[in-house]
């Protein structure tokens, strides 16, 4: 009888264990989706009180930082204090820049210079500096007529014709039209930097006289496009091609005139540490299909492709390619754990050290995109 009821508590203090683990793990799955759902985009670690000793060093948690992904240790003070913080002013910042300008002088004349009082003519003692401000000088229009120079050699002909040597004239970017490149560069900027419809443009280019219609605008960036940029494009895939190491992911793009309800780009990267050519092109499709990543690299690419999980990345459709893992999706699943740990058990935490190591796939660079 009491052997049973032995080996009974046994089997109960079993299930209560069971159970309390489940529990455990259970309440960290729901306090992990909370987090996701209902938490702030900076994932913040558990505060601690004034005084205590920080878990992480001034290194360490500028490891943890990157520009999606943050970890920032909250100091919680038992007085609460208002702390305005002011930006420092930057000495000569103003003066410099202004300085760099064209400078213009004005004088404001005095209207009288009889004295107020005796009503004898003044003598002027001087003026000072009164104001600086930067002024914007209307855009205006301006014809450029290129003349050929023709030279004749009185001394030389041949067969009987006349030995005329001309001067080397700039190849026109769009020929038998008065739109010059200068006009081109600053459509382009409205379109794609400040994404201005062609359209709404048609003002602007009214306003300072120039006659142009959208149609016209849209026409000469295509033309453009085509001629001098396609080529550019086809030269840099062809050099992408031929690297040993790219990096590649794709971004939901939305067009209004596309059938599809989303288009996508595709990013294409070289290394710093194992390509030739450092480089970024942007390839647009209207579909995120696992063929377009053929299109792009070529069906037998042999290298190595860094991406995230997608599926079209896939070894059946590209049986050359390597795929390699995105290191910053994995470090985001350590940055998960370490939001679901107690101070005491983030202090001694493999995922922290994790953290810590990816973070130097984190840098600065300036890329060179070209769409």
């Amino acid at each position: 009888m009491s052997k049973s009821l032995v080996e009974e508590n046994r089997e109960l203090k079993q299930q209560i264990k069971a159970l309390k683990d489940q529990v455990n793990k259970l309440t960290a799955i729901i306090k992990l989706q909370q987090n996701q759902m209902f938490g702030k985009k900076t994932e913040v670690i558990e505060s601690v009180v004034d005084g205590q000793q920080s878990l992480f060093s001034d290194d360490e948690l500028a490891q943890l930082q990157d520009s999606n992904v943050s970890i920032t240790e909250v100091i919680e003070k038992q007085t609460k204090q208002v702390v305005r913080h002011r930006k420092a002013k930057s000495s000569g910042q103003r003066t410099a820049f202004l300085d760099g300008l064209p400078q213009v002088d004005k004088t404001i004349h005095l209207t009288n210079t009889d004295c107020p009082k005796c009503h004898e003519q003044m003598k002027k003692i001087g003026n000072h500096l009164y104001s600086r401000e930067v002024r914007l000088k209307p855009a205006e229009l301006y014809c450029v007529n290129l003349y050929q120079e023709s030279y004749k050699c009185n001394d030389c002909d041949e067969d009987g014709k006349d030995m005329i040597i001309s001067s080397q004239m700039p190849q026109s970017l769009l020929p038998h039209s008065y739109v010059s490149s200068s006009i081109l560069a600053k459509v382009a900027e409205y379109k794609f930097a400040l994404a201005l419809p062609f359209h709404r443009q048609v003002k602007l280019w009214q306003a300072v006289g120039l006659p142009v219609s959208g149609r016209q605008l849209a026409t000469n960036i295509i033309t453009v496009s085509q001629t001098y940029l396609k080529p550019l494009y086809e030269r840099l895939t062809q050099l992408m091609q031929g690297e040993n190491v790219i990096q590649m992911d794709e971004t939901p793009f939305k067009v209004i005139d596309e059938a599809k309800n989303t288009s996508y780009f595709w990013a294409t990267k070289t290394t710093s540490e194992f390509s030739r050519h450092q480089m970024v092109i942007f390839h647009y499709r209207n579909t995120r299909s696992g063929k377009v990543i053929g299109d792009i690299i070529g069906q037998n690419y042999p290298g190595f492709i860094m991406c995230d999980g997608y599926v079209g990345y896939s070894d059946c459709l590209y049986p050359n390619a390597r795929f390699g893992s995105c290191l910053v999706h994995i470090r985001r699943e350590f940055i998960r754990i370490t939001k679901l740990l107690s101070k005491k058990q983030l202090k001694y935490s493999k995922a922290l050290h994790a953290v810590k190591l990816l973070g130097a796939v984190f840098h600065i660079h300036l890329p060179i995109l070209f769409n």
